[in-house]
């Protein structure tokens, strides 16, 4: 049974179907967005993530457009080769440094700290254990959700340029 929050908010994939076929990125942003835009858009695309009941959730929930190429080209694929809780810490590893790392060393021209690579392995972490121990904080008040997952990545990046910066 899916907790309360994960029916208020989504955080799945789409359903299809074509089973076995994932949907064009079109077809997943208006699953996740909405088909009208405007205000409901950009309250799924930035606000809705914190009131997530889990980091897991909350990246399953943020940012839909690498979420999308996230989850059908890498964690999908390495989920069927490697245990799950590798193919997300893996994902989110490979998140950091290919589409945080990487494009800012190529926009400075200089190979800078691994920071977003030692961030997102610290946010996959987070959500790994949350899932682990089975975390859910549906039946906790929005706000209360929302002081935990900004915490939560406040925390890791906190943690990284401690990390970084040293």
């Amino acid at each position: 049974m899916l907790s309360s929050a994960r029916r208020d908010f989504g955080g799945g994939r789409p359903r299809s179907s074509n089973c076995g076929h994932r949907p064009s990125l079109n077809q997943y942003l208006r699953f996740r967005l909405g088909n009208k835009g405007g205000w409901r858009a950009w309250f799924n695309f930035f606000i809705q993530p914190f009131g997530a009941a889990s980091f897991a959730q909350f990246w399953r929930l943020w940012n839909p457009v690498y979420g999308y190429y996230l989850y059908y080209f890498s964690y999908s694929p390495l989920s069927r080769v490697m245990p799950r809780d590798a193919a997300m810490l893996t994902t989110f590893v490979a998140c950091g440094f290919l589409l945080h790392d990487l494009p800012a060393w190529v926009f400075t021209r200089a190979v800078l700290p691994p920071g977003a690579t030692i961030a997102f392995m610290m946010f996959g972490l987070g959500a790994v254990l949350g899932e682990r121990f089975h975390m859910d904080l549906s039946s906790w008040p929005i706000l209360a959700r929302a002081a935990v997952n900004v915490a939560y990545v406040a925390g890791c990046i906190g943690a990284m340029l401690l990390i970084v910066l040293h």
